[in-house]
């Protein structure tokens, strides 16, 4: 079953925008709302990378889909970029690690597979 994540808006030095994301039960379940805090809470760490993804490319800018695995125990089991509008690997593996340490509450009845969808976009600043 997939479930849609909904849109939060998250910023510091880029505007950072979560479109939407699936959370897939491959045998357990956990509530999207609980997904959503925990990327909320660790937005900085993708913020991080993106501001170093602008150094390299002022212009960078899009969606980046990663899709992680939530362990039993909550903590990610593996993480990879589904795909991306940015053709920057050191971006994409600065996300992975990211989200590979992140850790979520237990999953009911088993592991969670989650589609996030980060849209990437820099901050206007005047």
């Amino acid at each position: 079953m997939r479930k849609n994540i909904s849109k939060i808006l998250l910023g510091l030095t880029a505007t950072m925008g979560v479109a939407c994301g699936d959370a897939q039960a491959t045998q357990g379940s956990l509530d999207d709302e609980l997904i959503r805090r925990v990327v909320r809470a660790h937005s900085p760490e993708i913020e991080a990378c993106y501001a170093t993804a602008l150094t390299r490319d002022a212009e960078a800018n899009g969606v980046v889909l990663v899709t992680f695995t939530i362990g039993t125990t909550g903590e990610v089991t593996a993480a990879k970029v589904g795909s991306s509008d940015i053709g920057d690997e050191t971006l994409h593996g600065c996300m992975r690690e990211a989200v590979q340490g992140w850790l979520f509450p237990r999953p009911e009845g088993g592991s969670v597979e989650v589609d996030y969808p980060f849209v990437l976009v820099p901050q206007i600043l005047k």
